[in-house]
This record gives C-alpha cells, sequence and structure tokens, in this order.
C-alpha cells in the first residue's frame, strides 16, 4: 500500500493538466460541436466529397505530388468552407443560447467552433493523400516532400475553415459578410480584369491582393515540396491570421446582440 499509493499520486498529479484540458471552454464546445456534427451525417458528407474529389481529380491519371497539391488546396480548400458553414450553421440554432449562457464568455464559443473544424481537417487531409498513395496515383511519392507539402496544404485549408468561421452568423452581420465578399471581387478583378484599365490603376489594385500572400507562401511549400525562408515567413503569417482572426470573432460574438439574430 505504501508503494502503490504513490504512484496513484503520481498518475494523479500528472493527469490533472489534461484533464483541465480536456474541460476547457473551447475544448468543450469543439467536442460537443464534433459529436452533434457526426451524429448529425454532416461529417460523412465531407469525407464523402473527398472521395469524389478523388474519384474525379486523381483516379483517371497518375499525377506528379505538385499536381496533387497544387489541386488539393483548390478542392480540400473549398470542401473545408462549405464543411465549416454547414458546421457552424448547425451549431448556432436555439440552443446556443443555453450553451453561451453557462460560458464565462462567448469567445470561448467561437474558438470552440474553429478548433472543432481546425480538428476536422486532419483526417480529411489524410484520407484523401491515403486513397491517392494506396491506389498508386503519384508517380513521385518521395516521403520528404510529400511531409513538407503537408504543412502548406493543412495551413491553408485551416486558415479558410476560420476564415469561415468568423464570417458565418451571428459572429459577423450581414454588412460584413458585404464588405468581404467585395474586398474578394476586388481581389479577383485585380488579378484579372475583365475590363480594360490603364496598368497605373491595375498597379494599385494588385495592394488588395497584399493579404493573400502568406497564402500563395503556403501553396508554394505543398507544390514544391520546399520550405525557403517565404515559406517560413507565410508559415508564420498565416499562425497569425488565425490568432487575429480568433479574438476577431469572439469580438464581434462578445458585441452582438443575439436578440436581433
Amino acid at each position: 500500500m505504501q508503494v502503490i499509493q504513490p504512484i496513484e499520486q503520481r498518475f494523479t498529479k500528472f493527469g490533472r493538466p489534461f484533464k483541465a484540458l480536456w474541460h476547457m471552454p473551447e475544448v468543450t464546445v469543439a467536442r460537443l460541436t464534433l459529436e452533434s456534427y457526426f451524429r448529425s451525417g454532416w461529417m460523412w458528407m465531407e469525407f464523402v466529397l473527398v472521395l469524389l474529389c478523388f474519384a474525379a481529380l486523381f483516379f483517371p491519371f497518375r499525377v506528379y505530388a505538385a499536381g496533387f497539391y497544387g489541386t488539393s488546396n483548390v478542392a480540400l480548400g473549398a470542401i473545408a468552407v462549405l464543411g465549416t458553414a454547414i458546421m457552424v450553421r448547425q451549431a448556432t440554432g436555439a440552443r446556443t443560447y443555453s450553451v453561451l449562457s453557462r460560458l464565462s464568455s462567448r469567445a470561448s464559443y467561437s474558438r470552440g467552433l474553429m478548433l472543432a473544424t481546425a480538428l476536422l481537417r486532419v483526417p480529411l487531409l489524410v484520407f484523401m493523400l491515403g486513397l491517392v498513395l494506396i491506389t498508386g496515383q503519384l508517380i513521385d511519392p518521395a516521403a520528404g516532400p510529400l511531409l513538407i507539402g503537408i504543412i502548406g496544404l493543412l495551413l491553408n485549408c485551416l486558415l479558410l475553415a476560420v476564415l469561415t468561421v468568423v464570417f458565418s452568423s451571428p459572429m459577423a452581420t450581414r454588412l460584413k459578410r458585404i464588405i468581404f465578399l467585395a474586398w474578394l471581387a476586388l481581389v479577383l478583378f485585380a488579378q484579372s480584369p475583365v475590363f480594360w484599365l490603364p496598368d497605373a490603376v491595375i498597379s494599385v489594385l494588385c495592394i488588395v491582393s497584399v493579404p493573400l500572400l502568406p497564402l500563395i507562401a503556403c501553396y508554394n511549400i505543398s507544390v514544391t515540396g520546399k520550405i525557403g525562408l517565404t515559406g517560413v515567413l507565410g508559415v508564420l503569417a498565416e499562425g497569425v491570421y488565425v490568432v487575429v482572426l480568433a479574438f476577431i470573432a469572439g469580438y464581434w460574438l462578445e458585441r452582438r446582440d443575439l436578440l436581433l439574430y
């Protein structure tokens, strides 16, 4: 008994931080959100979409790793946006009021939603990569570039998912979404103008594309399988983006009058 008791106390001591982490408001919201998303069946829809993307994009022809990651950035990015929008919509119904009333801060709820969708991006990416490797559709399946490419692809998917949470209701208002979509339209116009404008005007409009540079850097990491100085700066910038977006979403939700939502 004298030996067993200290061992039990030691395990209890080491288990306390994990128990505290497990019961953090953000982690609790993420767990409940994923559980509800799983029970509703929408989670499996995302895996089905990944399977359909694989069948349509990679199954007919073998591809290089660069082509796989380049296409997957678009496909998995679109799934991240769509899946996150559905997840947030499902998790912000009438029962949201009872959950928010038990939290010390509303910001914990938005951060929990971000954590939930971020965790789901990992198995989806692994599923897509596993399908391509198992079926032998990659021409150059070198371990090093593949592992490095995962970093860029995963970060871009995470950022798109977090951005979707920020501009979903009730975090963002309709006006904020309109402003964001207007900026996005301006970025696309600057990259490919639909009517003629002087070069000086186009150069000025290209300034609005500067916030996309970290996404481009991470895209290049996934496609080339190499991390240079630009890639490191892109990874750090996307990490800063996620932190700032989490703060913005929490701030907007704290100030939002949910009775008007």
